[in-house]
């Protein structure tokens, strides 16, 4: 909040009546500050240079604030000029309004607030404007004290209790006895020694505060670095970006991961796992998508390919990890395979689908299928008769719903009636419209007798599916062709089902939630979100929760010549953040996501390569 230097008004006198209220609501959030058993004596403050008796002092100056970002809140000084104590509206807490101690009142009551420790490098980062990294913990024998999420905290380095920073806990620590292996951001960063609003004070060095001279049964002995590899500066590490949201940590999966032994590719390398991936992928084709079980299937969207079928089919004892390979995206992975000729791709609506597969493939001929562990719930297992399969609609629990539905267009419509294909609402889903081309197909024998692969066309398919040119040329068309042809005849409609409300039905796509970047005052770099009325999301909430992940001030605005439409306005390159937290609370698909980057950042990156 004060990494650069922030605009304030004149200091005023505050009454004495305002004081009492400060000093008590002080007594009540922080009770330890006004235990004398457990403060410096008079005697060791005035040996600091200090005169401070009580946390609040009998007088106090006021002065109002607006950080670089554009947060505001209000500062507390002592008589000296020195900055005492903060209020304002913190990234991590959960009220409008927090009473945050500087490290000046830490530093003469050192046991105000729980003390965390971290490596004095990683301190060095966190006065550089980074928050504290789960990784830079250093948790001691005992396990980290016992905190609830939200709590300020105070960041030493291990043998002083001097705070070099000041922040707001992001996960509950109850049973925390390591953090091996956990990513993301444990603590947001309010306030560090060597910041501006250090700098408005005396700019005093931090004391040394052993613990044991104030009671404390924590010592410098007890604090040990963790023994990952993780621990690198404090605020980026090798997977998580220094943009990117803090992670929702919790202490159960902070214990689990430490418990955790079944990760079986420790010693695999980049290669092997690109051998490892293509195995799996001619598994599933040999298994649980053999030809005559994938043909009603197709075409696939690439996500559901890798998560359904492949990552269940991997062999026993290992796991593929697309991350862990050369290829490091799903999609480089499967254009490889498109190129290896094992199967082709294709573009629907701006979402990767495997087309088809070719399992007369020269290496499909020599493979050699293997047995797999059994498959997990929800997923697909070679060891299992029937595949699943969901495409067309993503339902989770208690989840928006989305259907792709599709009704016949006129020259479509006498081919459905041949066959007696109808429903009651007179829509088709995906998979109801690739069974009704098949059973045209077998009754009328129009399967070609020379390929199996291929379809001839009589008169209804041409007139429903052929141009003009190709009317007279074409006799025959390939089966995944004539399957994506006639879903593009057809006229597309999406309904949309949100919790504890009726559903819409809508012509074409279903409606998108734009997130959009740009520079807003010079070079101040904001995101936008718009359109989450659309799927029933408050904005209020959302802009409560995107101020805790990203560190940032938001704000909501109407958004002008939309009636009851709301944009919800976050501080900083926010797309990463959104995207996570559109998907992971409201269950809203990627596919529904409209990113606009109008800040230049991937083009400048482009021209440094």
């Amino acid at each position: 909040m004060f990494k650069k230097p922030f605009h304030t008004k004149p200091r005023t006198n505050i009454r004495s009546s305002s004081t009492r209220g400060i000093a008590q609501e002080t007594r009540k959030q922080f009770p330890n500050a006004w235990d004398p058993a457990i403060q410096l004596s008079k005697d060791d403050a005035n040996k600091s240079g200090d005169d401070l008796a009580a946390p609040v002092p009998d007088k106090l100056q006021a002065a109002k604030f607006v950080s670089h970002v554009g947060d505001k809140g209000e500062i507390f000084y002592d008589e000296a000029g020195e900055p005492l104590w903060l209020k304002a509206e913190v990234a991590g807490s959960e009220s409008t309004q927090v009473l945050v101690p500087t490290v000046y009142t830490q530093w003469m009551f050192p046991t105000i607030l729980p003390v965390l420790f971290t490596s004095a490098h990683v301190v060095e980062k966190l006065i550089g404007g980074a928050d504290l990294m789960v990784p830079g913990l250093l948790v001691p024998e005992s396990g980290l004290p016992d905190l609830s999420k939200g709590s300020i905290v105070a960041i030493g380095c291990p043998g002083s209790l001097a705070a070099q920073a000041i922040g707001i806990l992001t996960f509950d620590t109850k049973n925390v006895k390591s953090v091996g292996g956990v990513k993301g951001k444990a603590v947001l960063v309010t306030h560090t020694y060597k910041d501006c609003l250090w700098e408005s004070g005396s700019k005093k060095e931090p004391p040394i505060i052993i613990p044991s001279d104030i009671g404390s049964n924590q010592t410098a002995d007890d604090i040990q670095a963790e023994p990952t590899s993780h621990v690198i500066g404090g605020s980026v590490d090798d997977s998580v970006d220094a943009d990117e949201a803090p992670l929702e940590t919790s202490a159960g999966a902070i214990n689990n991961s430490n418990n955790d032994n079944t990760n079986t590719n420790t010693a695999i390398s980049s290669d092997e796992m690109d051998d490892l991936l293509f195995m799996t992928l001619k598994q599933v084709m040999a298994t649980v998508l053999g030809q005559d079980i994938a043909l009603p299937l197709l075409p696939i969207v690439a996500s559901t390919l890798y998560s359904t079928y492949m990552v269940p089919n991997s062999p026993k004892g290992t796991e593929i990890d697309i991350k862990g390979s050369n290829f490091k995206k799903l999609a480089k992975f499967l254009k490889a395979a498109d190129k290896r000729g094992l199967l082709k791709l294709k573009e629907i609506r701006g979402e990767m689908y495997v087309k088809s597969f070719d399992w007369s493939h020269q290496e499909m001929v020599q493979y050699t299928p293997y047995i797999v562990a059994p498959a997990k719930d929800g997923l697909a297992s070679a060891n299992k008769d029937q595949p699943q399969a969901s495409r067309g609609s993503r339902k989770d629990s208690g989840g928006i719903i989305i259907e792709e539905l599709f009704k016949p267009s006129r020259a479509l419509v006498p081919l459905f009636e041949d066959i007696g294909a109808q429903t009651e609402t007179g829509f088709f889903t995906r998979k109801q419209v690739r069974s009704v081309l098949e059973d045209y197909i077998k009754g009328r024998d129009l399967v070609d007798a020379k390929n199996s692969q291929f379809v001839k066309l009589d008169h209804r398919l041409c007139d429903g599916l052929l141009t003009k040119d190709e009317y007279s040329s074409m006799t025959v068309i390939r089966r995944d062709q004539l399957h994506t042809r006639i879903q593009e005849a057809m006229t597309l409609y999406t309904r949309v089902t949100v919790p504890g409300k009726e559903a819409k039905l809508r012509t074409g796509n279903p409606p998108t939630v734009d997130i959009i970047c740009e520079k807003k005052m010079g070079n101040k770099v904001v995101t936008r979100v718009v359109g989450l009325e659309a799927y029933g999301i408050d904005p209020a909430e959302i802009s409560k929760e995107l101020r805790t992940l990203c560190a940032s001030s938001t704000t909501i605005d109407p958004v002008p010549g939309k009636k009851n439409e709301h944009s919800v306005l976050v501080q900083g390159h926010q797309v990463s953040a959104v995207t996570k937290l559109l998907d992971s609370r409201c269950k809203l698909p990627e596919r529904l996501l409209t990113v606009v980057d109008k800040t230049g950042k991937a083009k400048k990156a482009k021209n440094k390569n």
